[in-house]
C-alpha cells in the first residue's frame, strides 16, 4: 500500500492496502473521493527465483476521515477471496501529531488485525511513525518506522514490526509521474534463521492534486 499526496503518502500494502509505508500503516488517509490502486509482490533472494506473495489492492477515501478498501490475493494457490480493510483518522497529521485506528484482513475465513498508529512530522522531509497492532492470536506487537523525502522524486522508508514472524524493511520510493509511483524494499526477518526477502509495489492515486 501513496495516499493522497504521492510524495508524502504512498498507500503501499503491508499485506493490506492501508495508506502507509511498504509494510506498516501510518496516520495518513486518502482524501474525499480519492482512489488508490496498486499491485504488490515479493519473493526470496536471488531476485528472479519466483514470486512468493502477490496482492492487488484498491482503496477509496470516504469523507475527510475514513478510507476503505478491498484487497485480492493473487498468489499462486492463494485464497481467491476478497480482504476488506478500513482506517479512521482520529487526529490529522497536519495538526502536528496524526493518529488513526484501523483494521485489515477482514474476511469470512481470515481473522482480522486491528492497529493504532501515530505519525509525527519532524521536518518538511522527515516523519516518524509508531504504534501497535493486535493480531488474530491476541498478541500485541509494536510497529515503528520513518519516511524521508529527498529533493525531487526520491524517498526512503525504514520500518519494523515486532514478532518472530515479522520483519524489518528498508525501502526506496520513486515517483514516476504525478499519479504513479514505485517502491523497492529489502526485508530482514526478525527470526534470525529466516532468509531475507524483497518486495515491489507499484500503484497510482487519482484524482491527484
Amino acid at each position: 500500500m501513496l495516499a493522497a499526496l504521492l510524495l508524502l503518502v504512498w498507500a503501499a500494502p503491508g499485506f493490506a492496502a492501508y495508506s502507509g509505508l511498504t509494510l506498516i500503516p501510518t496516520a495518513d488517509v486518502l482524501g474525499p473521493g480519492e482512489v488508490c490502486v496498486d499491485y504488490y509482490f515479493d519473493g526470496s533472494f536471488p531476485v528472479g527465483s519466483g514470486v512468493g506473495y502477490a496482492l492487488f489492492c484498491t482503496q477509496y477515501g470516504v469523507g475527510n476521515r475514513l478510507e476503505m478498501g478491498v484487497d485480492f490475493d493473487l498468489t499462486e494457490d492463494g485464497d481467491p477471496g476478497a480482504l476488506f480493510n478500513a482506517k479512521l483518522m482520529l487526529r490529522p497529521v497536519d495538526s502536528g501529531l496524526g493518529l488513526v485506528l484501523g483494521v485489515h484482513n477482514i474476511a469470512e475465513r481470515t481473522p482480522s488485525t486491528t492497529y493504532l498508529v501515530a505519525t509525527k512530522p519532524v521536518t518538511e522531509k522527515l516523519r516518524l511513525h509508531a504504534g501497535a497492532q493486535r493480531t488474530p492470536e491476541d498478541e500485541t506487537q509494536g510497529i515503528a518506522g520513518l519516511d524521508y523525502y529527498f529533493e525531487g522524486r526520491l524517498g526512503f522508508y525504514g520500518e519494523y514490526t515486532a514478532g518472530d514472524e515479522n520483519s524489518s524493511m528498508l525501502s526506496a520510493y520513486y515517483q514516476l509521474t504525478d499519479r504513479w509511483g514505485i517502491i523497492f524494499g529489502w526485508a530482514r526477518p526478525n527470526d534470525s534463521e529466516a532468509d531475507d526477502w524483497w518486495a515491489v509495489d507499484i500503484g497510482c492515486v487519482w484524482p491527484s492534486e
